[in-house]
């Protein structure tokens, strides 16, 4: 399809949107049965559903948005020798299988939340950084949620879509933030989280119990994912299983009715093995005002 005949139907698609209709954005992360990108969708692929009404898809493409991200790793003394032995690797494999020209940070939360690398495009910098840091302290993962999610907002470029990376034992947890502050702060300035546990004992249930709540919240909030491994020897597996969704997003809009009090939106696709994953918030400015 030329660009000229993909503006006219986009035109057309507009033209048929009641005036008093609200048009909204949302990205759908797709993913077949093993967890890969489904490529090749069109807007003839997927319906939409809202609060159980189906509703008017007016663009669909893929997200090809560049990726801003932050990158928090546990780097406490409970990670101990793991932090070398499987996570720098494993973390600096994840980070340079990122799209080309994502701009990421790194992040520890051993003894503080610190940003070790700002924002740079180059993946080398990662492993350089991670190699220096000895395990330290308690981990400060609450916190660096909240402290990494606002600097990437105010970092991220224009344009961009943003996402957090969260690689966490549950080794003793020091933060300073409840489970609600962290959760509520780190979920207002980002586009999507990914969150990998790593239980490995050494925590009580409460701490746990924070860990969890605030991961599963943000993971389900933009869609994402929130994965617990056993062993710090399963991080590399973890994270590749994470990688997919930063590339697996479609741009999707969709014409709805204004001044909703809820929204809870699914997306199907019109493949077998397919799951579409979907953010369960919507009140975000980006979807007030997409771009499409």
């Amino acid at each position: 399809m030329t660009a000229f005949s993909l503006s006219l139907l986009v035109l057309a698609q507009a033209a048929t949107i009641a005036p008093d209709a609200e048009v909204r954005a949302i990205t759908t992360i797709v993913l077949d049965k093993e967890g890969a990108p489904v490529e090749g969708l069109s807007g003839t692929d997927v319906a939409l559903s809202e609060n159980g009404v189906i509703r008017d898809i007016t663009s669909f493409r893929p997200d090809t948005r560049p990726l801003t991200v932050a990158v928090i790793v546990d780097t406490s003394q409970a990670v101990g020798s793991a932090l070398r032995a499987h996570v720098v690797d494993a973390v600096s494999a994840f980070i340079a299988r990122m799209p080309s020209g994502t701009a990421y940070a790194l992040w520890a939360t051993g003894d503080r939340p610190t940003k070790l690398v700002d924002y740079t495009e180059d993946p080398a910098e990662a492993s350089k950084a991670l190699l220096r840091v000895p395990p330290l302290g308690g981990n400060y993962m609450l916190d660096a949620l909240a402290e990494a999610s606002k600097d990437l907002k105010e970092n991220a470029r224009e344009g961009t879509r943003s996402a957090v990376v969260a690689i966490s034992g549950t080794g003793p947890e020091l933060s300073y933030l409840d489970k609600w502050r962290s959760a509520d702060t780190a979920e207002e300035n980002a586009d999507l989280f990914l969150m990998l546990q790593v239980d490995v004992g050494g925590a009580d249930f409460e701490m746990r119990a924070n860990l969890s709540f605030v991961f599963d919240r943000l993971a389900k909030a933009t869609g994402g994912e929130y994965d617990i491994i056993l062993s710090y020897m399963g991080t590399d597996t973890g994270l590749r299983k994470l990688s997919p969704f930063l590339t697996a997003g479609y741009r999707l809009a969709y014409a709805t009715v204004p001044d909703l009090k809820k929204r809870e939106i699914e997306v199907t696709v019109a493949r077998p093995d397919t799951e579409a994953r979907v953010p369960i918030r919507t009140d975000i400015e980006s979807e007030l005002a997409p771009e499409l």
